[in-house]
């Protein structure tokens, strides 16, 4: 929508499209010019992430981290070998079999936060006491980048 549209310049993002738009692979086509799409990283899944992943060139990689639509995008092995391409997901069952396991990742992320290096660079807080309008800003999509809860 228009205002996560308006937050992309000030993250430095370069083009900014609204998938909620009808036409808008149309759009990326464009804006790509003469270039493939060579990854895609689709947090929305459905009927969005399916039209992303067809953007894909051959080689490319598909990295699946969320399903905001409420679907994951369906991928098979039929799409990776018709479209050349790769796929996996970032989140899931395989970050939790790193060695050691994601405590020494959380741990690190939060030492570096508190340490004031570790800073969203677009986000909305809530004071932990207002947790649950935080998860209903969450659940509308109405937040634009990371939901912090602070103390």
């Amino acid at each position: 929508g228009p205002a996560k549209l308006a937050a992309v310049p000030a993250a430095d993002g370069v083009h900014a499209i609204d998938y909620l738009r009808d036409g808008w692979p149309d759009e990326v086509r464009r804006v790509l010019g003469e270039r493939e799409a060579t990854v895609v990283l689709d947090g929305v899944g459905g009927a969005a992430g399916r039209a992303a992943l067809e953007l894909l060139a051959p080689g490319g990689r598909y990295v699946l981290h969320g399903y905001a639509s409420g679907a994951p995008t369906e991928v098979t092995t039929r799409d990776l070998y018709s479209l050349g391409i790769t796929a996996m997901a970032a989140i899931g069952p395989r970050i939790l079999r790193r060695p050691g396991g994601l405590r020494p990742l959380e741990a690190t992320a939060l030492a570096e936060a508190a340490a004031g290096r570790l800073v969203p660079t677009m986000g909305n807080r809530f004071p932990l006491a207002e947790a649950a309008a935080a998860h209903t800003a969450l659940e509308s999509r109405s937040t634009v980048g990371k939901v912090v809860l602070v103390p």
